[in-house]
């Protein structure tokens, strides 16, 4: 981004005009709600194939590492597509935008399909589809700090990560209390979906991919 290096002690931070751009607000949200979803299968994917389908322990752990396979190779991808897009003249607020939107609503179907999953099988293949749609946010909202303010893009990665550490607290305690009260995993499913929903609308709005902060 042509931005020389700078001596921490010499730069100063434009908090006022960090915290009033739409679009870190746009990656705040998107962070928060796409680590909810991350977290949600993090803690609970091995259960949710135990209690669901009364697979073996050994079988939920062997069952859980697929998707996360899935998740390597998408979010490869994702930054090669991004590129490419880019390079065939598409601009780069209009690839973050369908890469996060996409990512977003393609995981929140996921989750709600996820509801009716009859058979370990078709559990299977939703979650890898729920785990590698989630992936494409890595060429979504996460290097997106890096196209409005470059130079200040650590900050802004810091206070929207200091945001998303929250669904990690909150997110795994509230599905586990929705999976207590309702007996299954449906509840929590919708919710989840529900913030994928929130998340895609807020960055299809407020986000951008051009400089706002210099």
């Amino acid at each position: 981004y042509g931005v020389e290096p700078e001596v921490a002690s010499q730069r100063t931070i434009p908090w006022r005009r960090i915290f009033s751009t739409q679009a870190v607000w746009a990656i705040i949200v998107s962070h928060f709600c796409n680590n909810w979803a991350l977290y949600v299968l993090l803690a609970w994917l091995p259960s949710f194939f135990k209690e669901t389908f009364g697979v073996t322990v050994a079988s939920a752990g062997f069952l859980s590492a697929a998707p996360w396979a899935i998740s390597f190779i998408v979010a490869n991808a994702a930054g090669v597509w991004a590129d490419r897009m880019i390079s065939s003249g598409h601009g780069t607020t209009f690839v973050c935008k369908a890469l996060q939107v996409t990512a977003f609503l393609g995981t929140a179907i996921f989750f709600l399909l996820l509801r009716q999953a009859g058979s370990v099988s078709a559990g299977l293949l939703l979650m890898c589809g729920a785990t590698g749609c989630l992936s494409l946010s890595l060429a979504g909202f996460a290097p997106n700090s890096l196209d409005i303010a470059p130079r200040y893009a650590d900050v802004i990665w810091g206070i929207s990560n200091t945001f998303a550490t929250i669904p990690g607290i909150v997110g795994v305690a509230v599905t586990g209390w929705l999976v207590d009260r309702t007996g299954g995993y449906a509840a929590p499913f919708l919710v989840t979906a529900a913030l994928g929903v929130v998340g895609a609308v807020v960055f299809l709005l407020f986000g951008s991919g051009r400089r706002e902060i210099e």
